[in-house]
């Protein structure tokens, strides 16, 4: 998906005049870019005030002022706090990056990039801070609106701020869903690549160890983007009845080891508690989230007490939470902390929103656990008075059907085959690099950029064993269409859809249509061979292990 290119202001700060040549140069032909140049460090932060660019390019080694004492100054002034600062030496060791890094800096590169490596790295930065600064300025505008709407209308003052709550979560919802969706083609990108890059450098050891380093931090993002996308209610739900008693036992050891020995775990199930017709996976982590933040604010001492209740709502009480049934099964997570003031509690299901210290929280546990009970069907609320604790309250819907026994995982070593497979991703990157992970498999590769140019191949004649799709892709034709058609033309033929954020096409009301089998990225070598074999292969005993899919 390409970057849109919206016009960026670049202040440069080196003290070398040649550089400022050399980087005027590189930018010369990126009409949406304008460059101020700076050569004394002194002077950078009243050009910044004056030019208010969108990205900083920084010089290390400078005179007077070096480059990280001049992005401390950068972080130090509300104006300049947020402003991306790429940081240029012609130095390429780690040392420099990881101080560079933790000064503030958004990236490195090391002289003389690509110009058009530069442009791109600009643009991206330069997009990223306009992004943030308008979402800033909505939610601002979007406050401002608010009060002015409640002064006017004082006696609808509580329905229409929770009209207005539910409105505003919407909102992020999607804007925080297509962050996800972007943030995981890059993370596909970046991970694809690293897997072909670890056979390319196997003997070497120290290029070994950074590539796992950098694959940690592709799943570190890619379960922030899982978050995003749970918040946001874009993720592909697969509920299945279950006993929540039978799910609260199997985590029992997973909870204490996460709580700590100063906690004290309560669990207070009825014999006769109703069945949740709910995804078992996510659910997990939701009490897993709550259960955290429990501790958290209990100092990591205290008493725990997760309490299940059959709830049976009138029509009026339904309607007035948004449901469209009256029976539900009740999950509390309560705790004896510190409490949260009721402004705390207004904003406790914004996604970001934390009050833990900075690098002890994301901010996303309830965010996710709002949007994924919201998404289920269900409600969650909280009840909280400071200093004397919390109750996080959910609402799963009850379940008619018949329970459906948990079913063992069994992992196989990963392998490949000879098949012959169309990989069909408008993403040229993402597309090559899968490509070539499925080529090092041992399977027949055929690419195609949309679904049009993928069915255009299979009528001219191509035969296929495994279709490999992006779900959102550009075209008169969509993914589905395509599944549709080729099954038609190939009988027996396997589809395996793929995506980073999937709306409509093969989820509908949250839950994964049936019979579809979907790979989310991003997807390692690993999960990418297990599940093709699973199809290839009609086995249904093959489970993803490990990825962002779990």
């Amino acid at each position: 998906m390409l970057i849109k290119k919206t016009p960026s202001r670049v202040l440069l700060i080196d003290d070398d005049s040649l550089a400022a040549e050399l980087i005027r140069h590189m930018l010369g032909d990126a009409a949406d870019i304008s460059l101020r140049y700076v050569s004394d460090a002194r002077q950078a932060q009243a050009a910044a005030a004056e030019f208010k660019p969108t990205v900083v390019l920084v010089d290390l080694m400078m005179p007077l002022i070096d480059g990280f004492r001049l992005i401390r100054q950068f972080r130090a002034e509300a104006e300049t706090e947020d402003i991306p600062i790429i940081l240029l030496s012609s130095e390429d060791g780690p040392e420099q990056k990881v101080q560079g890094f933790a000064e503030g800096a958004n990236d490195y590169l090391v002289k003389w990039p690509n110009k058009l490596e530069l442009a791109a790295r600009v643009r991206y930065h330069s997009s990223a801070y306009l992004a943030h600064r308008e979402r800033d300025d909505a939610f601002v505008s979007l406050h401002e609106s608010q009060a002015a709407l409640l002064e006017r209308t004082r006696q609808l003052e509580e329905s229409q701020a929770a009209l207005h709550h539910a409105q505003k979560m919407e909102a992020v919802g999607k804007l925080t869903g297509g962050v996800a969706h972007d943030f995981n083609n890059v993370l596909q990108i970046i991970g694809g690549n690293l897997q072909l890059l670890k056979y390319d450098t196997a003997d070497n050891e120290a290029a070994q160890r950074r590539i796992a380093a950098a694959s940690q931090g592709v799943a570190r993002g890619a379960r922030l983007a899982a978050q995003l996308l749970a918040f946001g209610r874009r993720q592909p739900l697969q509920p299945t009845v279950i006993h929540i008693g039978a799910l609260l036992r199997s985590m029992d050891d997973m909870l204490r080891r996460a709580v700590g020995s100063g906690v004290e775990i309560e669990l207070a199930v009825p014999q006769d508690a109703w069945n949740t017709l709910v995804d078992a996976s996510q659910l997990e982590n939701v009490i897993l989230n709550l259960a955290i933040n429990a501790r958290d604010a209990m100092g990591e001492k205290g008493r725990l007490r997760i309490e299940v209740a059959n709830v049976t709502l009138d029509q009026q009480e339904a309607a007035a939470l948004g449901l469209d049934n009256s029976e539900f099964l009740s999950l509390s997570v309560i705790d004896n902390g510190e409490g949260m003031p009721p402004e705390v509690v207004e904003r406790a299901f914004e996604p970001f929103f934390t009050t833990k210290p900075n690098g002890q929280g994301t901010g996303l546990g309830l965010s996710m656990a709002y949007g994924f009970i919201k998404q289920t069907g269900g409600h969650i609320e909280i009840d909280s008075v400071p200093g004397a604790g919390t109750t996080i309250r959910a609402l799963l819907p009850k379940a008619c059907g018949p329970l459906r026994e948990p079913q063992p995982m069994v992992i196989r070593p990963m392998t490949g085959g000879r098949e012959r497979i169309l990989v069909v991703e408008d993403e040229p990157d993402v597309r090559v690099a899968t490509a070539e992970l499925l080529s090092s498999l041992g399977y027949q590769v055929l690419q195609a950029e949309n679904a049009h140019v993928a069915l255009t191949l299979l009528e001219g004649g191509e035969k296929v064993d495994l279709i490999f799709t992006d779900v959102v892709m550009p075209g008169p034709l969509n993914s589905v269409e395509l599944a549709q058609r080729a099954q038609v033309l190939l009988p027996g033929v396997q589809v395996l859809f793929t995506s980073g954020y999937t709306e409509n096409g093969i989820v509908h009301k949250g839950r994964l249509d049936p019979g579809v089998s979907l790979l989310r990225k991003p997807y390692s070598e690993e999960s990418l061979a297990r599940k093709i074999r699973q199809l290839l292969c009609g086995d249904s005993d093959v489970k993803e292990s490990g990825g962002s899919a779990e």
